[in-house]
């Protein structure tokens, strides 16, 4: 791996707006303060989109496109202990962009804090019997949720991958891959934290940009680069 070096870091950053209800919940908890038992995650009391919540998001479509090119797809401590890890990750294109137990990751998403007004709501649902098919009675619970519109400050870097001209081939396939989840991120956008099943969760990354970093004279020179070029943005 090539991690011994500093040879470029990108970073890309715009506004991650949810197009549809969104909730990522923390768990159940037990707290007088809330209205609901299994509220959404927040910091200070504000919402936000954990970084692991995206980068999970954009592994997942990574690896999905990977499989549809017929390419290596290794998951983490998937081999025997007689084989190498330095062989079994070979080629395997998620691992290079994601890291694996044999390497670190490119790929460093930030928690997207709330930067706009948004609106918290709460909803009533009904639990489902699955034997019968129908409503538990008695069973009813509160879920919230951040109603569409919101906007979330994105964040992610890229370390040591070329994104304008990769030269070997897992790095081509590399850049190819995650141009095709930061294009249907921009584009279409992606499902991400709790009931995606129903339409929950979609959000878009709107008005991405892009800045280089390279070493020069001892200091880090930054170059703005063309978003569209980089990530596939119609």
């Amino acid at each position: 791996m090539d991690f011994s070096t500093f040879q470029v870091l990108y970073e890309i950053t715009g506004k991650l707006t949810n197009l549809s209800p969104l909730r990522i919940g923390t768990g159940r908890v037990s707290r007088f303060d809330e209205p609901t038992d299994n509220p959404i995650i927040t910091i200070n009391g504000k919402p936000y989109v954990p970084g692991s919540t995206m980068k999970g998001a954009l592994r997942n479509l990574v690896e999905m496109y990977s499989k549809t090119k017929g390419w290596k797809v290794i998951y983490p401590y998937e081999f025997t202990k007689t084989e190498s890890e330095s062989e079994i990750y070979k080629d395997c294109v998620p691992c290079y962009l994601f890291g694996s137990t044999e390497s670190a990751s490119r790929i460093f998403v930030f928690d997207s804090p709330i930067s706009s007004e948004y609106v918290r709501t709460y909803r009533t649902m009904v639990a489902i019997n699955r034997t019968f098919g129908a409503q538990q009675p008695k069973n009813l619970y509160n879920l919230d949720f951040i109603e569409p519109g919101a906007s979330f400050d994105f964040r992610m870097r890229v370390f040591n991958l070329n994104l304008e001209n990769p030269t070997e081939d897992t790095e081509k396939k590399a850049v190819e891959a995650f141009r095709f989840a930061l294009s249907l991120l921009i584009n279409e956008g992606i499902m991400i934290g709790n009931r995606k099943s129903i339409g929950l969760g979609l959000v878009k990354l709107e008005n991405p940009t892009v800045k280089k970093f390279t070493l020069k004279e001892g200091g880090l020179q930054e170059e703005k680069i063309d978003a569209k070029k980089i990530l596939g943005e119609k």
